[in-house]
């Protein structure tokens, strides 16, 4: 069993604490755009660190996810979700990005990271609205990972590629899932 997570704000240091996950640009932007972004107010970046029960042996930051807002158009969302929303863009909560260290995969870090972005978006919902929470999944192995909780794939407004993917899930999934915990 893992202990609580210990999600934090991004730190000044966490850029060279040795974080590696599988996707180059993934670290890419841990390493040199992370805290920019956040010093722009563009999006708030939380890492799980390490905890004393931790092998030390691993990076002092073991995973992060990055969120941010954005708007959804109606014609990208099913029928069922879009039929009764306005006709103009509604507001979604968006995990950036989300990764954990390659050494802690299978280990349940990153549905730790995940269950931590989803506590923060209620919080934002709850102050701002906000339709559903939005992922673009990198790759196939992404796309198996969300659709696990429940995350489907957004219409394209466009022939986009398939990856990345974008998914949606929506606020009263997220909300139903903390209920039922509760």
């Amino acid at each position: 069993m893992l202990p609580e997570p210990v999600t934090q704000p991004l730190a000044s240091s966490d850029s060279g604490s040795g974080f590696t996950c599988e996707h180059e640009a993934l670290n890419r932007f841990f390493r040199e755009s992370a805290r920019q972004h956040q010093e722009k107010d563009i999006s708030r970046t939380w890492v799980l660190r390490r905890s004393s029960s931790d092998d030390p042996a691993l990076p002092p930051v073991l995973g992060f996810y990055t969120l941010s807002l954005t708007t959804l158009l109606r014609e990208t969302l099913p029928p069922n979700l879009g039929k009764r929303l306005p006709n103009y863009p509604v507001p979604a909560v968006i995990i950036a990005r989300l990764a954990r260290d390659y050494r802690v995969r299978g280990k349940g870090y990153g549905e730790t990271l995940l269950d931590d972005a989803h506590l923060r978006a209620l919080t934002i919902n709850a102050q701002s609205g906000a339709l559903c929470v939005i992922v673009d999944a990198k790759d196939a192995y992404a796309r198996d990972f969300y659709k696990k909780f429940g995350y489907a794939p957004l219409l394209s407004a466009t022939d986009a590629p398939e990856w990345p993917l974008r998914m949606y899930l929506p606020m009263k999934d997220v909300r139903a899932a903390y209920t039922e915990t509760t």
